[in-house]
Formats: C-alpha cells, structure tokens, sequence
C-alpha cells in the first residue's frame, strides 16, 4: 500500500509539473510565433512591392527611350529623307553611331533599328554582321510587332510578349531572350514614316528584378504570363528546374489555380507563404508622354510573386536554441522537484517555498511585463487586467468585474474596438489599434490582439495583448511634420533639394559626368494673386508643375524653393544640354492656357517664366554657389524683359 502510494505520488510529481509549466508557457510561444508569422507576411508584402516598383520603372524608362527615340528630329528627318537639315550619308552614319553608344551603354537594350512602311531596315544600331541592313525585311508573321504598330496612333506602343515566338540574340557573347518594343514615327504633317523597334534584354530586367526582390536569401521569385508561361530566365527556388517560356502553370498547377481566381493575395503551400499580384502593364499609370499600351490580350495580366518559408514550431525551436534549452531546463526542473518532493516528503516546506517563490516570479512577469494583458467577458467586462495596463489607464483593481473597458476607448477608436471584438467572439483572431484614454485624460496608442476561448461554440472570455505604440506613432508624426513635399505642388521642397543635391553631387564627382542646375521664376505672378486671387495663384502653380514634370526625366529633381520660385536639378546633364532643356519648358509653359473663373465666368489666363541655368563646377561640394549663379541668371532674364533664359557659365 506504501508502494502504491508512492508510486501514484511520483506520477503526480511527473505529470502536474509538465501540465502547469506547459499552460504558463505555451500562450507566450503562441503569441511569439504569431509574431513571427505577421513578420513573414509583412516581409513578403515589401518584396512584392519592391520588386514591382523595379519592374515598372524599368519598362517605364523603356517606353520612354523609345518613344524619344521615335519624335528626334533628326530621326524624323532621316526617315523623310529631307535634306533641310543635311541628311546625308555622312549624317546617317554619325545618327547610327550615336544611336549604337546609346545601347552599348544601356546593356537593357541590344539592338534599335529603324524600320520605314513597307518593313524595311532604314538604320541599325548597333550594325550587325549584315551586309546591308536596307534589305532586311519586317513583314515576316513572326514579326508580331511589325503588324501590330503599324496600325498605332503617335506615341502609342507595341510590347512583343515575353516568352511567346520566342526570339533570342547573342548580346556580349551570351544568346539572351529579347522583348521587342515598337513605336510609330510621324513627321509634323502627321504622315506615318514607319516605326521605332527597340529590343530589349529580358534576361536584364528580370535578374533586376529577382534581385530587388531576393532580399532574404529563402525568398523564390515568381513572374509568369496569364497562360502560365515562365518569364524568369531563371527558375524559381521550388521548380528549379523550370526555364524560361515553360508553362508554369503545367509544372506547378496546385499554386497556380488559386494566382488564376482574383488579382491579389496570399496563400500557403507546403511550408511557404506565397504572395502574389497580377500586374497588367497596359493599364499601368506610367510617367512621360506614353500614350495607349499595346500586346497580346492573352498573355496579359502578367503574374508577379514572392514566397518565403513559413515559420512552424519546429523551425521555432530550429531557429532559436535558446528557446529549446529554456523550455528543457524549465521541464527537467519542474520534474525534478515533483521527484524530489515525492521522495522527500520532510522537505515539502522548502519545496512548497521554492514552488511559491517560483509562482511569484511567473506574476511577477505577467503583472509587469513590458506589454498590457487583460480579460474580458462576453459583455466587454474587465475580468483581469495586468498591473502594466492598470498603471496605463490610472486605474486599481477596484475596476476587476464592474467596468468595461470598452469606456476606455477613445471615441475614434471605438468602431476598430468593437469590430476587433466581434471576431474575437466568433471565435476568430481579433486586432485593432486604438486610443486609450486613462481617468487622468492621458491618452496612449496602443494595438490590442486579443483571441476568445469558446465552450461548446459558446463564447466565454478573451485574452488580449496590448503594445503600446504611442512612441512609434509620436515619431511617425514628427517625421510626416518634416515631409520633403510641397503640400501645394507635389514636388519637393527645398530642404529635399538640399539634401539630395549633395547625394547627386558626390556621385557626379565620382563618375565624372556633368550636373546643371535650372532656376525658374513665374513671370507676373504677384499680378496674377493681386487681379485673380491666390486661389487662381494656387491653380497656376499645379498648371505649372504638371507641365515641367510632363517634360523632365525620372531622374530629374523639380523642386519648389519659394513661392514661385523653382529649382530643376539635372544629374548626368551639360550645361548646353541644360539649356535645351530649359527652353523646353519655356516654350511648354508660354503655351499654356490656365481655365480659371472669375464672378462665376470662364476665363483663360496665359503664362510666362523666366529662367536662370548654370552647372555645378568641379570641386563645389553643395549648391549654394550654383543656386546663386543661377539666380543671377534668372535675375537677368527678368530684367531683359522675361519670358526667356539666361546661362550663367562660372
């Protein structure tokens, strides 16, 4: 009977320990592989996005390359065969030798070339093997993009789908997948002379793209058309074996079916979050003077995706030794001392004190943990509460089963509460971030994720979290305060150009290239606020704007340094082409027309701008001295009589 009774003693001494330390425990491990979870969804939905952004800005910087090629003036010329302006063999050569540096150093292109109406080669750059380039006809049906922009209006383009008739080049030694980009050309009397063909390197830009997005070394890049075809001229991390133009959709056809049903989301497959995005580039909001996009309908939208592993509680314990050992030394103690209680009964106030002690410090860890804890009852009711949180809202335990704690909600905050809440009695996951206002009115932000525990599908308490995030929120505040935008305009302001203009020197400083500086002043504005109002001042200025930014290249920096004041700031840019650049503008902005109302009545008033363009010189390390001498610059243009630029050499 002694036996037995010991027996039966050391069981309990075995099992209530693992029971207790594993019901202390495993919320907080919950809580913490949750964690881990939301970062893997947020980590993936910031690659998705980076790898977005790179792949639209570079077929947007494509687009744009074409279509500048398409309205030059010489390139005009040359396809009319005018002879005004000097086109002649020698011109022609020098056109196709300035063209074929463009794409030597562009290695996102390998070839343009000229094509006129009836599909003939007119120029080639870089020129090839072929003897006489004239001869090379377009008209082929595999030439999908010949047929195609023959049929588009000015500014329109064609982009070949990748992966479909496949078409390889040898590009710098390497045969690589071409994307052929066309473009019509018109003269100025708006008659068709052919069209713009730019080729461009798909092998570039999707290992741009994969490596924008391979931030985390277990991330797997997915790109496929909208019949599944694979457009990475890699494989992906799953099906490495997979090549460029195989459908994807074949091969992997489990996490393709769900890509197939809406445009956006997440899912899990296997042990990995796969988000994706269907990105459809005709419909794109593309920057420049891009008119209408055109391709193949069928293989559009394209499918842009991420995958990361998803973290488990083996890949938990994997990752985090310190965990396992923690939990093992928590385990092998509990035991231990269950053992030693048994079998050492005279000892049982020691270990009873022990045992005490050791609930102290586990209240102790709930009661003053750096986050909030707190229960409620189906009624919102505080059933517990953490004395964090209590010291949060100046409360005491006095409030324990009489107050709710939806009372201490800021009323803002009370329709994300009570939505939060009612997921969590259905039995989900709830999380809301919200205000807290404590009795003494201090207010505090905060995120609360809270979880229900049900019986029987009936709703009976929630635990929640609570993170205090007002330091966070604080600093969101001060740094949305310092905004680099001007709130009017859109463009930067001043202090961005400071900054970034010491950025841009020091790499024109370290690749040697040129950088100008354009000042601009509206003419007669104050006239403008004093007859019409400084609301019709605030139209002007947007009118303004929207017509520089329509004119300037994705690296160029349109800032406002004053009222109507503004700076451009050219990197990679000669003085000379400055100036071309600035009259640009000049001529925009002289033909502009601003609808305005004035008592009711339609009225129409034009603009004029003055301007003022230098360079940063060679071992100026900011931009105050440029800033001046462009400002002198404009100085002078204005007292010549306005409405024209002025360059201001050091």
């Amino acid at each position: 009977m002694t036996r037995q009774r010991l027996y039966a003693r050391l069981l309990m001494a075995v099992t209530l320990p693992l029971m207790l330390v594993t019901a202390t425990l495993w919320p907080v491990l919950r809580v913490h592989l949750e964690t881990r979870q939301e970062s893997i969804r947020a980590e993936t939905r910031a690659i998705m996005q980076v790898g977005k952004d790179t792949l639209l800005r570079d077929i947007n910087e494509t687009l744009s390359y074409a279509l500048a090629v398409a309205e030059m003036p010489v390139i005009k010329a040359h396809m009319t065969g005018e002879s005004g302006e000097g086109v002649d063999n020698t011109t022609a050569a020098q056109l196709t030798g300035f063209l074929s540096t463009l794409i030597e150093h562009y290695p996102r292109y390998t070839k343009l070339i000229l094509i006129d109406n009836q599909g003939n080669e007119v120029l080639r750059a870089p020129v090839g093997i072929t003897s006489d380039p004239r001869f090379a006809d377009h008209r082929h049906a595999s030439t999908d993009y010949f047929k195609a922009a023959s049929k588009l209006f000015a500014r329109d383009l064609y982009i070949s789908p990748p992966g479909h008739n496949l078409q390889f080049e040898l590009f710098s030694g390497e045969v690589v997948p071409v994307v052929n980009v066309a473009t019509p050309i018109f003269d100025d009397q708006g008659e068709r002379q052919g069209m713009v063909l730019l080729s461009l390197n798909w092998q570039h830009l999707t290992k741009a793209v994969q490596q924008a997005m391979l931030i985390d070394p277990d991330a797997g890049v997915l790109l496929a058309d909208a019949q599944g075809g694979w457009l990475l001229t890699e494989g992906s991390q799953r099906l490495p074996m997979i090549r460029f133009g195989d459908n994807y959709a074949r091969l992997a056809a489990e996490p393709w079916q769900p890509v197939t049903e809406q445009d956006e989301g997440a899912f899990t497959l296997g042990d990995h979050l796969l988000r994706f995005q269907r990105l459809d580039i005709r419909s794109e909001a593309y920057e420049g003077l891009t008119g209408r996009i055109f391709s193949q309908d069928d293989t559009l939208p394209w499918v842009l995706g991420v995958s990361l592993p998803t973290p488990t509680w083996k890949s938990l314990l994997q990752d985090e030794a310190i965990v396992v050992w923690f939990l093992l030394l928590t385990y092998s103690t509990a035991v231990a001392l269950g053992i030693y209680w048994s079998i050492s009964s005279h000892q049982q106030r020691k270990l009873r004190r022990q045992a005490q002690q050791q609930a102290t410090e586990v209240s102790n860890l709930y009661e003053n943990a750096p986050c909030g804890y707190h229960s409620l009852n189906a009624d919102g009711v505080i059933l517990k509460m953490n004395q964090t949180e209590l010291d949060w809202l100046s409360l005491t335990r006095d409030v324990i089963g009489k107050r709710c704690y939806r009372d201490f909600i800021s009323p803002d905050s009370l329709s994300a509460f009570d939505a939060a809440f009612q997921d969590v009695k259905a039995g989900r996951q709830g999380e809301a971030e919200c205000t807290l206002i404590a009795t003494d009115s201090q207010e505090r932000q905060v995120v609360i994720q809270a979880v229900g525990y049900l019986e029987k599908d009936r709703f009976k308490y929630s635990n929640a979290t609570v993170f205090d995030i007002t330091e966070r929120k604080q600093l969101e505040e001060k740094l949305r305060a310092q905004a680099m935008t001007d709130p009017l305009t859109g463009v930067y302001n001043r202090r961005y150009l400071q900054a970034q203009a010491s950025v841009e020197i020091s790499r024109a400083s370290r690749h040697q290239t040129p950088i100008s500086l354009i000042a601009i002043d509206i003419d007669h504005f104050k006239r403008i606020n004093d007859e019409y109002g400084h609301d019709a001042g605030d139209e002007v200025l947007k009118r303004f704007t929207d017509v520089i930014k329509g004119l300037l290249r994705h690296e160029d920096l349109l800032c406002r340094v004053g009222g109507e004041e503004f700076a451009i700031l050219l990197p990679d840019t000669p003085l000379e082409k400055a100036w071309q650049v600035a009259e640009r503008i000049r001529v925009a902005v002289e033909q502009t027309q601003v609808p305005l109302e004035q008592d009711d009545v339609p009225i129409t008033i034009a603009i004029t701008a003055s301007f003022g363009v230098t360079h940063v010189a060679s071992g100026e390390m900011s931009l105050k001295a440029a800033i001046k001498r462009a400002d002198n610059g404009l100085y002078e243009a204005k007292a010549a009589g306005r409405n024209r630029i002025v360059l201001q050499e050091r």
